[in-house]
C-alpha cells in the first residue's frame, strides 16, 4: 500500500458547490477562499504561506472544522514534502493535531448536523488518520478509521449530492481496499471489501470535476497508472499528465519525481535518469525547494536507471552515495531512500555474483528501525539472492 506520491491534501475535504441544498450550510465564501489559497500555498512548497492563509481562516473561523484541518496539513506537508516521511517527531505531531481538528469537527457538527462541508471536512480528517496509520503498519487502527471516513463522506453525499470532492475518498477506500494482497488481503476479505475500477471511476470523477481534489485524484490515478505490476498501469498516460503537471509546477520537485517515476515506469529508462540528473543538479544548486534531504532520493533513483539496463557499476556508484549520505549527520532521522539503497547495494553485488558482499548490505540495512516496511524484501533477499528476473521492477521503495 505504498504510494509514490500521497499530496499533502490527499483527503482535503471543502466543497465544491457553489448553491447548497436547503439541509446545507454553504461555505463561507472567506473560509473558503482562505482555504484554497493554503491548498495551492502546499502545492507550492510555501509552507509558511499556508500556516499564514490557514491561521487567518482559524482567527476568523475558530470554531470551523476546516482552519484546524487545514494547519494540520501544512505539518504534513512538512513530513511530507520537505522530511520525506522520516521524522517521527513530526508523525507525533501531525497526529495530535488531528486528534484536536477531529474534537472541533465533532462539536462543529453537534450544533450543524446538516453541514455537508463539515461531515466533508470530518471524513477527510478520518482518512488522514488511517494514511498515518498505514504508514506506521498499524493495520486496524487504519481500518477503523478508515470506516469512520467513509461514514462521513457518504453522509456528506447524502446531504449534498454534487459533492464531488468528496470522490476522492471513497474513490482511494475502493481502489486500495480492491488491490490488497497477502496476509493483509485475507483480514481485508473479513472486515472490508472494494472495487477497484469503480475507486477509480470515481477519482476520474473528482479530477474533473472536483473543486479542491481535482489535483489530488490526478496525483493518485498518476501513482496507480505507474504501480508496477498492476493490471490498472498506463504509464504512458501517466507521462502525459506529469508533464503536463511540470508545465505548471516547474519548480516543484515533487512533481518533477512524479515525472521521473512516470517515465521509468514507461520504460523510458534514458529520460527518466535525464530528468534524475537535472533534479540531482537542482539540488546541489540549491535551488529552491530542492532540498538536501532529497539527495537520497535522486540518486538512488538513477542508481535504479542503471540497473534495469545490467550497468551494475553505475548503479553502484550511485547506490553508494546515497547510502553514504546516512552518514552525514548521525543525529539526524534516517532518509527511507537512504536505507533502501543499502539494499540496492545488495541487489547489484547479487547480481553480480557476489553473494557474500550482498548479504553483508543486506544485514546492514537491517540494523536500522523499519518504520517503513522493507523487513518483508530485506528477509527474501537474505533467504534467496536477487535475480535479474525481477527486473526491471519499481522504482521508489516498496
Amino acid at each position: 500500500m505504498k504510494k509514490l506520491l500521497l499530496p499533502a491534501l490527499l483527503f482535503f475535504c471543502a466543497a465544491a458547490a457553489q448553491a447548497a441544498t436547503p439541509k446545507s450550510e454553504p461555505l463561507p465564501e472567506e473560509l473558503r477562499l482562505l482555504s484554497k489559497k493554503g491548498i495551492e500555498a502546499i502545492y507550492a512548497v510555501d509552507i509558511p504561506e499556508a500556516v499564514k492563509n490557514f491561521s487567518a481562516a482559524l482567527e476568523k473561523y475558530p470554531e470551523h472544522p476546516y482552519p484546524h484541518f487545514g494547519l494540520a496539513m501544512a505539518k504534513w506537508a512538512t513530513l511530507e514534502y520537505l522530511e520525506d516521511e522520516s521524522d517521527p517527531k513530526l508523525e507525533k505531531e501531525y497526529e495530535a493535531m488531528t486528534d484536536r481538528a477531529i474534537d472541533t469537527g465533532k462539536a462543529w457538527l453537534k450544533k450543524h448536523p446538516g453541514d455537508a462541508n463539515a461531515n466533508l471536512c470530518l471524513g477527510g480528517l478520518y482518512g488522514l488518520r488511517a494514511r498515518l496509520a498505514v504508514l506506521q503498519h498499524r493495520w486496524i487502527k487504519a481500518y477503523f478509521d478508515g470506516r469512520k471516513a467513509l461514514a462521513y463522506m457518504h453522509r456528506s453525499l447524502k446531504i449534498e449530492p454534487e459533492l464531488y470532492d468528496a470522490y476522492l475518498g471513497l474513490g482511494m477506500y475502493e481502489y486500495y481496499a480492491g488491490t490488497l494482497h497477502g496476509a493483509i488481503k485475507v483480514l481485508a476479505s473479513i472486515l472490508m471489501k472494494g472495487d477497484a475500477a469503480k475507486g477509480i471511476e470515481m477519482l476520474t470523477l473528482c479530477k474533473e470535476k472536483g473543486y479542491f481534489n481535482a489535483l489530488a485524484a490526478k496525483l493518485l490515478l498518476i501513482e496507480i497508472y505507474t504501480t508496477t505490476g498492476s493490471p490498472y498501469v498506463n504509464s504512458k498516460l501517466a507521462v502525459k499528465w506529469s508533464k503536463e503537471l511540470r508545465a505548471v509546477y516547474h519548480n516543484h520537485p515533487q512533481m518533477h519525481f512524479v515525472e521521473i517515476v512516470s517515465l521509468y515506469e514507461d520504460r523510458q529508462y534514458g529520460e527518466s535518469r535525464k530528468e534524475a540528473l537535472a533534479y540531482l543538479a537542482a539540488v546541489n544548486e540549491g535551488k529552491p525547494a530542492y532540498r538536501r534531504r532529497y539527495l537520497p532520493r535522486v540518486l538512488t533513483a538513477i542508481g535504479t536507471t542503471y540497473l534495469v539496463e545490467n550497468k551494475y557499476d553505475e548503479a553502484a556508484d550511485y547506490f553508494g552515495r546515497a547510502a553514504a549520505t546516512l552518514k552525514e549527520d548521525p543525529k539526524a532521522h534516517p532518509a527511507r531512500w537512504g536505507v533502501w539503497a543499502i539494499v540496492r547495494l545488495g541487489n547489484v553485488h547479487d547480481l553480480k555474483g557476489l553473494r557474500a558482499k550482498a548479504l553483508g548490505y543486506y544485514k546492514e540495512a537491517k540494523t536500522y528501525k523499519d518504520e517503513w516496511g522493507f523487513s518483508e524484501a530485506i528477509s527474501i533477499y537474505l533467504k534467496q539472492p536477487f535475480a535479474a528476473r525481477e527486473l526491471p521492477g519499481q522504482m521508489p521503495p516498496p
